[in-house]
């Protein structure tokens, strides 16, 4: 009887968990996108989840019916979808991480008495986006290209992100081609590559006019919930104004600013 009982139970159960297919798909999705794996098998999820295999198997060919998942290349896992990814960059847009990072860049701001600025990567592009920019109080400075998608190499916003993708996809990127932002970018792939070994043992990225001509700037990584770079955050000084002593003490202010930021969007232990 009690084994009889128990596949009674666990039939009902099963029958709930199908008559929740909407809270199944984003629990089904939250998992996917808090893992450091970039794809996960029918089997893997239904573990997870506490289904079986063809329930989970329904559920990943619905969401990927709407585009939230897609097959992965071997054909037997899956990953997130474009379409899913559209929909995170419009959220970001309009609810975003700029509630998480405005009040730091002003600290900054006021700390260094220049402009601080906020910039996002995207994956798919391998660009990168300046999504928000606090200005200095100086009569002279520079205006950042907002919402405009701009190449990882060239500058400190886009080499502090460069630095800390993936191995491989660092060295797809910077085998190019480069194209020159201006006369002192570098675009060279062996050079690419040994300054972003550079900024990954310093932590922080500094250019002098190499995106935006007479600019320096300073920057350091930004990092999501599960430890994957997805912006930067930093200083842009008019080279008139510059001072080389000033540097170190720069850095150390922007990369504290770039850890507060991360520490706002993976939340403290005790908040998550």
């Amino acid at each position: 009887m009690s084994m009889v009982k128990d596949a009674v139970e666990s039939d009902a159960e099963e029958v709930g968990r199908r008559r929740q297919p909407l809270a199944r798909g984003v629990e089904l999705l939250t998992y996917m996108i808090e893992s450091k794996q970039d794809t996960h098998g029918v089997r893997e999820l239904a573990g997870r989840l506490g289904v079986s295999p063809s329930t989970a198997h329904r559920l990943v060919t619905d969401l990927e019916r709407l585009g939230l998942v897609r097959r992965a290349e071997s054909g037997t896992s899956y990953r997130l979808g474009l379409e899913f990814l559209r929909l995170a960059w419009l959220t970001t847009s309009r609810y975003p991480v700029h509630d998480l990072s405005e009040g730091v860049l002003r600290r900054l701001v006021e700390q260094t008495g220049e402009s601080a600025f906020f910039s996002l990567y995207s994956e798919q592009r391998r660009e990168m986006m300046f999504t928000l920019s606090i200005e200095s109080p100086h009569p002279l400075r520079y205006a950042l290209p907002l919402q405009q998608w701009l190449p990882l190499h060239g500058g400190a916003s886009g080499l502090a992100i460069f630095a800390y993708l993936p191995d491989a996809v660092r060295r797809e990127v910077a085998a190019g081609p480069l194209e020159p932002l201006t006369e002192r970018t570098v675009i060279e792939p062996e050079k690419v590559l040994e300054r972003l070994e550079t900024v990954r043992k310093e932590g922080y990225a500094i250019t002098h006019g190499e995106r935006i001509e007479g600019a320096v700037a300073i920057a350091a990584p930004v990092f999501g919930p599960s430890g994957e770079v997805i912006g930067a955050a930093g200083v842009s000084i008019p080279e008139a104004r510059y001072d080389a002593g000033a540097t170190e003490s720069l850095a150390f202010q922007v990369r504290q600013a770039a850890a507060e930021i991360t520490t706002n969007i993976q939340g403290r232990r005790g908040d998550r």
